[in-house]
């Protein structure tokens, strides 16, 4: 059984696994392309809206658009199925109260290991007396969370297929990449059109690709994570450098502005000495001309 791995792969899916790389947020109606890259419904209506043809964002393969558009092509259950699951663990993690998924009004106590649904205590009893779900599996949250812990391969609950709701899923469609019933492979995926394989070998090796994956994912996280560090240490350093050499501008801005300082006190000394000097000859001047002039006064008198 797939449930041991299954349940690892789930513990170590983080949320950007699960969002769309066109939009960022969680896949919304999530298709699958050829290319097996997986967007938003709406992300690649728009993208088709302006571009006019399909090509994967991802890889940049061009593709054909089906009939019908890109509300036509194939959805990822696989994903859509991931994100659910995904959403209700975070929630019984975080301690959050979790809703009935029957009425969608009162607070869960049980889990139907067959339907995967939580229910509260009037839709446990409804779902005993029903006569399609009477013999499914129901667990209290505290049990089925316990059991996962302990024997998940208890969990494993029988898929029934939602055309021929009293058969069971055994097959899944290649060509149509959806889970089927022997009935579904005789009327509407017949062979030789259609391709089919067991149920459970595809399960796995959709988990194994999923698997690796995620490995690749924290190979990239860890990709990211170093070239963080490595840009924040480029930042400091880059700052500390900046501020020694911030420092080293201001101590010569400093030393020339004392050098010009120095320069000035110095003409004007030397300006002022010069004047005093001139003042000094002027005053002379002055004094010996006057004398002069007193001389020449007295001479003509007399």
């Amino acid at each position: 059984m797939a449930a041991a791995p299954e349940r690892k792969v789930l513990d170590e899916i983080g949320e950007d696994f699960l969002c769309c790389t066109i939009c960022l947020e969680q896949f919304k109606s999530p298709k699958i392309l050829p290319c097996l890259h997986t967007f938003c419904e709406q992300c690649l209506v728009t993208l088709v809206e302006k571009t006019g043809y399909l090509n994967c964002p991802e890889c940049r393969q061009q593709y054909q658009l089906p009939v019908g558009g890109v509300p036509a092509i194939k959805g990822n259950f696989f994903m859509s199925n991931l994100i659910e699951i995904f959403k209700q663990r975070l929630e019984f993690m975080q301690g959050g109260e979790i809703k009935c998924e029957g009425c969608q009004k009162h607070t869960a106590t049980h889990r139907c290991v067959e339907c995967k649904h939580y229910l509260c205590e009037n839709c446990v009893m409804a779902h005993k007396n029903l006569p399609l779900t009477r013999t499914h599996q129901l667990m209290t949250i505290g049990e089925y969370e316990t059991a996962k812990s302990t024997s998940p391969v208890t969990l494993q609950a029988v898929e029934y297929c939602s055309i021929h709701p009293k058969n069971e899923i055994e097959f899944y469609c290649e060509t149509c990449q959806v889970p089927v019933c022997t009935n579904c492979t005789i009327v509407k995926h017949r062979i030789p059109k259609h391709v089919h394989r067991d149920l459970k070998d595809a399960a796995d090796e959709y988990l194994t690709e999923l698997k690796a994956m995620v490995d690749k994912l924290k190979v990239k996280e860890q990709e990211a994570e170093k070239n963080k560090t490595l840009a924040k240490q480029i930042h400091s350093d880059l700052r500390k450098q900046c501020s020694r050499e911030e420092r080293k501008v201001r101590m010569k801005a400093e030393e020339i502005t004392e050098k010009i300082k120095r320069e000035e006190q110095r003409l004007i000394d030397e300006l002022k000495n010069n004047y005093k000097m001139k003042m000094k000859r002027a005053a002379a001047d002055i004094d010996e001309t006057e004398l002069k002039h007193g001389n020449i006064k007295s001479a003509a008198i007399t």
